[in-house]
């Protein structure tokens, strides 16, 4: 996806009460173990910024000096492929980290774009590294979130190695469903993002036409429904039956 470089600074200081700062790091899978007390020291490093849809947060590449952790908006994250292409690779949602967790400059390995206005609160390397030589409990969320990233890379290296499409396909929308459904009056479960058919692809690993495909015979079948962006879940348990093989 051809992007203009003049944009790559385009994120703006952003006003973020303490209340919602604190909000969003209880309830962040990775400050979410941490005291109250714990929050508010963390507080004190943290910056709020946004960015505008379709404004890069991240870009593969370059040196970045911190790591954020998404207040408001969904992020894509891509990576570049050895042909060339940009595939999705990650959906992030409020209270999820962006960007490498390193206590010190690191360069990007993925990209991340904002899908919507976005609001993320900024925390400098240096900052994490003293915050977690003086919170151990921060120090261990870091190191339990690192291993999660590592351990969903191999279960995705593994299930686009051994698993059919449209088993790949369904465990993409069933993540997205515990991560960002919504439940609706009628039981059906909204998937609260503008979901591309190629994010679907790259997130299974497959391609847009593939990708289409299966979802075309789920919906048919009755398992989901489906429009431009986005994605609605009618049938729960049918959905798991064709991630099982059944």
């Amino acid at each position: 996806m051809a992007r203009n470089p003049v944009r790559r600074n385009c994120a703006h200081p952003h006003s973020c009460s303490e209340e919602t700062r604190l909000q969003v790091l209880a309830e962040s899978p990775l400050t979410g173990s941490l005291t109250p007390a714990e929050h508010r020291a963390l507080d004190r490093h943290l910056s709020a910024w946004s960015w505008a849809e379709g404004d890069p947060l991240i870009i593969a590449g370059d040196e970045v000096h911190g790591s954020y952790l998404v207040v408001s908006g969904r992020v894509r994250v891509t990576r570049d492929t050895v042909e060339g292409n940009e595939i999705t690779v990650d959906i992030a949602a409020p209270g999820d980290p962006v960007g490498p967790l390193r206590t010190e400059t690191a360069v990007a390995m993925d990209s991340a774009w904002a899908m919507e206005t976005t609001c993320a609160l900024f925390l400098p390397a240096e900052a994490l590294a003293e915050v977690v030589g003086n919170h151990p409990r921060f120090a261990l969320a870091v190191l339990l979130q690192q291993q999660e990233r590592l351990e969903q890379a191999r279960e995705r290296e593994i299930r686009h190695a051994t698993r059919p499409v449209e088993q790949r396909v369904g465990s993409v929308l069933r993540y997205l469903d515990d991560k960002l459904g919504s439940r609706q009056s009628d039981g059906s479960s909204l998937l609260q993002v503008r979901l591309r058919r190629d994010d679907i692809a790259g997130l299974a690993g497959t391609t847009v036409e593939s990708a289409s495909r299966v979802m075309a015979r789920l919906k048919k079948a009755g398992i989901i429904d489906s429009g431009r962006e986005w994605v609605s879940i009618l049938d729960r348990t049918a959905l798991d039956r064709v991630i099982d093989g059944n």
